[in-house]
């Protein structure tokens, strides 16, 4: 058996029993078609995330409704082409749906259970990381002083696109600045 969930969004413009009576339609429309209807809710009057036009009005807000159904056959393009119709319905949503038991399955089969975390600060399971000792060692190592040898033989050659640029020596101070003295003020011309 499929299972369904609709919601529908009536007007607001239409008093509460003729709202009433649109949801009882829209209802005898799903059971006609031999579906049994699960749950059913009334959201109430709620506005709507942006405004939605039908036919010359503009609404703000919408009278909502909820209902789950289950059904053999799949009458989804029939059931939104009536809500289409119906000039009480503003918009109109059916998706399918999982029974709780089903998802609860999906979720078993999809989830592999994980291992638990190790604690924070301890290092990790498989001691540390290959060559982290190493990495540690480079990054702690003074930097090379100008004019110093080529590296030794032992320590790993840098890629030139990785290589720090090479401090100039040509740079020269700003000169020195001097404050101006204040300028006199200007006397009026007369």
């Amino acid at each position: 058996m499929r299972h369904y969930e609709l919601v529908v969004v009536l007007s607001p413009m239409i008093s509460p029993d003729e709202a009433g009576q649109a949801w009882e339609r829209i209802k005898g429309f799903i059971t006609n078609r031999e579906a049994e209807i699960v749950h059913e809710e009334r959201w109430g009057t709620r506005r709507l995330a942006y405004p939605v036009k039908k036919g010359q009005y503009q609404f703000l807000e919408g009278n909502y409704h909820l209902t789950r159904f289950a059904t053999e056959q799949s009458f989804n393009r029939e059931l939104e082409n009536y809500l289409k119709l119906d000039d009480q319905v503003l918009r109109s949503l059916v998706t399918a749906t999982l029974t709780e038991e089903e998802l609860a399955a999906h979720a078993a089969q999809t989830r592999a259970p994980r291992p638990p975390r190790p604690p924070a600060g301890a290092p990790p399971a498989g001691g540390p990381a290959p060559g982290a000792a190493q990495a540690a060692a480079a990054t702690a190592a003074p930097p090379a002083a100008e004019g110093a040898s080529a590296p030794s033989a032992d320590a790993p050659a840098t890629p030139a696109a990785e290589a720090a640029p090479a401090e100039t020596s040509t740079e020269t101070p700003a000169p020195e600045t001097t404050p101006l003295a204040d300028p006199q003020p200007e006397q009026p011309s007369e």
